[in-house]
């Protein structure tokens, strides 16, 4: 008798819990995420970068299970500058794997890439967040000078550095200069062993050339990447390289 009481007593406990937490969501034991939800490192020019991604499951069975592993449509680098596997396993008698993802110093240009990759919810399985590895180029920094003389506007005066992938680097808006200033001298900060395009312009179409005749010219360590008289128009633009 009483054990049959206390039976009937775990049975309006249990339903006075479900009454009360009718939202309530119940993890399920068959889950597997990923160990972090951010990595960030960089690649060497020419070079490749391993990143391992840890991925754990909530319980640790006999068998080995596999799990599949897709890009996120809000990736942002080149698909050319990753390798994903499709699958990662986490092997029978531990319940922790490695998904080791491949990256490439293909088409990283200047910026950060973002890759996001997401573990494939099946029936009865249920997957955490996904993960973001943030990469870029790893750049040795070299310092380039811009020097320009104005012809009287220089209000009208812009300028732009991009790489070899189009990646606005640096620029000067029109408007940035008042009229009347004789000259500039810029420091901007560009990467080894690159390739770029140095482009000038002139809002009033005339270039540097009225009432005087301007110029410009780039310089990196002492040598000269790029220059030109005033009388280019609209806008001029050329390339050049860090070597």
């Amino acid at each position: 008798m009483k054990n049959i009481k206390i039976l009937f007593i775990a049975f309006i406990a249990l339903f006075s819990l479900n009454g009360c937490n009718e939202n309530m969501v119940i993890l399920e034991t068959n889950y597997v995420t990923f160990g972090a939800p951010e990595y960030k490192t960089g690649v060497d020019v020419g070079a490749t970068k391993i990143v391992d991604v840890a991925v754990f499951a909530a319980n640790v069975t006999g068998s080995d299970r596999t799990f599949n592993v897709t890009v996120g449509a809000s990736t942002t680098g080149d698909a050319g500058s990753y390798t994903v596997p499709a699958t990662v396993t986490i092997p029978g008698g531990s319940n922790e794997a490695t998904l080791n993802v491949e990256l490439s110093d293909t088409n990283l240009g200047i910026g950060t890439n973002a890759l996001v990759l997401n573990l494939t919810k099946t029936e009865g399985l249920s997957v955490g967040e996904p993960v973001t590895i943030k990469y870029s180029q790893n750049c040795n920094e070299i310092t380039a000078t811009l020097d320009i003389v104005f012809d009287g506007y220089a209000s009208e005066t812009s300028w732009e550095f991009r790489d070899s992938l189009g990646g606005l680097v640096a620029s000067k808006d029109a408007g940035s200069y008042a009229d009347g200033l004789a000259s500039t001298n810029e420091t901007i900060q560009l990467c080894v062993g690159r390739s770029y395009t140095f482009k000038i312009a002139d809002s009033y179409g005339d270039g540097l050339t009225y009432p005087n005749l301007g110029s410009y010219t780039l310089t990196i360590g002492g040598t000269v990447k790029v220059s030109g008289s005033g009388d280019f128009g609209s806008e001029e633009s050329t390339p050049f390289d860090t070597n």
